[in-house]
């Protein structure tokens, strides 16, 4: 896990280093030192690569262990009055299980290098520019409260979602009359579509307003002497990652969602699992 931890600062290093081949242009440095430089660059991506797969790989057949644990867990006991509600039940806790296993792996990938970002990028701003850091921290605070909405709203269509999935799929293998029970998923999955891109195209607007906001902001600095073309080429690079570790973070939120509406119907069902789930209703 830290040899995951250091892949992901790694980029961070890299935003460093491409500014700082700006300023050596900038200030019409010789042509060798660029060039070591750049190759500085290349051999931090490549060790950036190299770790962040040999990390990843690891934590794969970890992820496809669990897979097996989340299935076994909940249906070695299983007992039930027909097959309909056993497929109904099974199908429940494959709903669980994939929101799991998606979740893990995006906490796997980008997760891990958001939580690194969100910690390094704004300390950094803080002492590139302390105007810049109060922007970027609004732009997170206003993402956060908008996106913990659309969350919310998220949850409740995956819940109704998740209950159609249900009923499709038990009806859909014990019998040839599942017309009804198509439909009924389809129109409800549009419903759950249609708020994903709502909830999408909304944070990325607010995302495109903030950059353009401090890409503004700088621009003006530099015109006025106070900034180097450099010193925006380094801001602005931090800023574009925000941006990425805010969609990362949003997309393991709604991920984390899957996880709680399918482990809810699993609680709710007393045919599931050897133990009591009441207290995770």
């Amino acid at each position: 896990m830290i040899v995951r931890f250091l892949s992901a600062v790694l980029p961070l290093i890299t935003i460093y280093q491409f500014s700082f081949v700006v300023k050596l242009i900038e200030s019409k440095s010789p042509l060798e030192p660029i060039i070591w430089s750049v190759v500085w660059i290349f051999v931090v991506r490549l060790l950036d690569n190299f770790l962040r797969i040999k990390s990843t790989t690891r934590l794969d057949h970890v992820i496809s262990n669990i897979s097996f644990d989340v299935h076994n867990f909940f249906l070695s006991d299983l007992k039930t009055q027909d097959k309909e509600e056993r497929h109904a039940i099974i199908q429940a806790v494959r709903n669980f299980a994939d929101a799991v296993i998606i979740s893990l792996r995006l906490i796997k990938q980008p997760g891990v290098d958001s939580l690194v970002s969100l910690i390094v990028i704004p300390s950094i701003l803080f002492f590139l520019d302390f105007q810049i850091f109060i922007l970027t921290i609004s732009y997170i605070l206003v993402y956060y409260f908008i996106d913990n909405y659309t969350t919310q709203r998220y949850s409740h269509l995956k819940d109704i979602l998740n209950t159609k999935t249900e009923t499709y799929y038990a009806k859909l293998q014990d019998s040839n009359d599942y017309d009804l029970e198509q439909v009924t998923y389809t129109r409800h999955h549009r419903r759950l579509t249609r708020w994903s891109n709502t909830e999408w195209f909304t944070l990325q607007n607010i995302a495109v307003f903030f950059y353009s906001l401090i890409l503004l902001y700088l621009i003006t600095l530099v015109n006025q002497g106070t900034k180097e073309i450099s010193d925006l080429v380094l801001i602005i690079g931090y800023v574009s990652q925000t941006q990425t570790l805010l969609n990362s973070l949003s997309e393991i939120k709604d991920s984390f969602a899957d996880m709680f509406v399918g482990l809810e119907h699993l609680a709710k069902n007393t045919q599931v699992s050897a133990i009591n789930l009441d207290d995770l209703i």
